[in-house]
């Protein structure tokens, strides 16, 4: 049945094709015979490429489009139609043109380079650091016989900021040729890379050339892991002191035997080892270090008033990327750091451990927080706190005592666990309330910013020297100021032996 209905059909096109031939053969048969050398080079083009996809398939898809040169072209074809007296004859001449444009397209198609004849590989790390400047590289191979004018559009998650999308780049034959951008991811989580996507013009510039390269990339975006290797920088290069952060050891403090230097002038007496001294005829000294093995809890409030934005980052993600800085400086001087996130209840706990496996644990926790719309109940937490059984440690509360009513709750529970724990409460403050309260207002809008702002300013200090009052430390002090700040604190508890 197939058979014969396709038999019929030839007959009716080859019936058609006689009657047009025989009233208008001088445009039936160049045509024909244009038609002819278009299915022949499409045919010698199948059996050099036969794993490429076809012209139609490449069109279908959007892999190849016309550009408005071709679009040029048809416009310009209805010129000559106004020329000509008869409608057989424009329609002839209408329908020989199109032909034409149509050959060379498919012409530009068959001669210029093919997209299979690029290769493009994305370099990037899996782990990208929150408000920083990440780099991508995208290396673009053409293994064609023709130099390309590329244009590479690299889609990057929207949640991203990134210097560029778009790429435009020129590509000798046979070479490689590497690019690379920059993106700012501003949220911490799981985020994923699109394909990359290539365009080129063809020979003739009648058609672009468009394919996706690659595969969706997943990346997730930590706390600033950068941060750790620029720190240890600055802290080799010894630029923390302006910041207040002492990192020596303090002679003479701590219980822990380290090791024999020979005496100088100024070293206490009863530090002197007098056998070793006998033994090498000289005196030598007892050096001692800060006790290892003590535990930091970082306890972290993920409640509504975290979730303010300052420097495109929120006060949460400030005190996740310091807590990070110093889980690292805590593990690498020995001792236990953990963790508390809380908002209205405890969300995430991690008790004080040591090791690389737990300092990656530490980080995989800091990455899983995030801000909750609730008010923070420091009652319950720190209740649970002191009802634990965690041994002696520096409690690190890092929260914004600008959060309302609830931070009077934590006036009746620090005193429980300052009993049993060396507690700090370091309230992290907008930098943008105190330009608010030192501006000059220019309008009654103004006063009122001025006046809510001040008060804020005094409730928190004022906050803040009751809970000094109890014996707890506190300090009030910005996003910028929280690494060195939590780190000179925990290392002056240390090299105290308060713990």
């Amino acid at each position: 049945m197939e058979n014969s209905r396709a038999q019929v059909s030839e007959r009716l096109i080859l019936i058609i094709g006689c009657i047009f031939a025989a009233a208008i053969p001088f445009v039936v048969v160049p045509l024909a015979l244009l038609v002819a050398l278009i299915a022949y080079l499409l045919k010698r083009w199948r059996i050099i490429q036969p794993d490429a996809p076809t012209i139609g398939d490449m069109f279908y898809r959007g892999q190849v489009v016309v550009t408005t040169r071709v679009v040029l072209l048809l416009l310009f074809g209805t010129l000559p139609l106004m020329l000509v007296k008869t409608h057989a004859g424009a329609l002839s001449l209408w329908f020989a043109y199109n032909v034409i444009v149509l050959f060379l397209v498919v012409l530009d198609v068959i001669i210029s380079p093919r997209p299979e004849n690029l290769v493009i590989e994305r370099r990037m790390p899996r782990k990208l650091s929150i408000g920083r400047d990440n780099h991508i590289e995208i290396t673009i191979t053409n293994s064609s016989h023709r130099p390309l004018s590329l244009e590479l559009i690299d889609e990057f998650p929207e949640e991203f900021s990134g210097d560029r999308k778009n790429i435009t780049l020129e590509l000798a034959q046979r070479t490689s040729r590497s690019c690379r951008y920059a993106v700012k991811p501003l949220r911490r989580g799981c985020y994923f890379f699109n394909r990359t996507v290539v365009r080129f013009r063809g020979l003739l510039e009648l058609v672009v050339f468009q394919q996706e390269y690659g595969e969706a990339c997943r990346v997730e975006v930590y706390p600033d892991i950068a941060a750790i290797s620029r720190f240890e920088l600055r802290m080799k290069r010894g630029q923390m002191a302006e910041a207040g952060l002492v990192t020596e050891r303090r002679r003479g403090c701590g219980s822990d035997f380290e090791s024999l230097r020979e005496y100088v002038k100024g070293d206490e007496f009863r530090r002197i080892d007098w056998k070793a001294s006998a033994r090498k005829n000289k005196l030598i000294t007892r050096e001692f270090q800060s006790e290892v093995n003590q535990s930091v809890l970082v306890v972290l409030d993920c409640s509504r008033s975290m979730g303010a934005v300052v420097d495109h980052l929120t006060l949460l993600d400030h005190a996740v990327n310091s807590a990070l800085i110093l889980g690292y400086q805590v593990m690498k001087k020995g001792d236990r750091i953990g963790l508390l996130a809380f908002s209205d209840r405890p969300h995430i706990f991690l008790p004080p451990g040591r090791g690389k496996a737990h300092f990656y644990s530490f980080t995989r926790h800091l990455y899983a927080i995030a801000a909750n719309r609730v008010e923070p109940d420091y009652e319950t937490v720190l209740r649970a706190i002191s009802a634990s059984r965690l041994r002696r440690s520096l409690l690190m509360v890092i929260t914004d005592l600008t959060s309302g009513e609830a931070v009077n709750k934590m006036l009746a529970a620090v005193p429980m666990v300052s009993r049993k724990h060396l507690t700090a409460v370091i309230s992290v403050l907008d930098p943008k309330l105190q330009e608010i309260a030192n501006a000059v207002p220019e309008n009654v809008d103004a006063v009122y910013d001025k006046v809510v702002a001040r008060s804020m300013i005094e409730r928190v200090a004022g906050l803040s020297r009751h809970i000094e009052k109890i014996g707890v430390a506190t300090m009030l002090i910005t996003p910028r100021q929280l690494n060195s700040k939590l780190l000179s604190h925990y290392l002056q508890v240390k090299m105290r032996s308060q713990l």
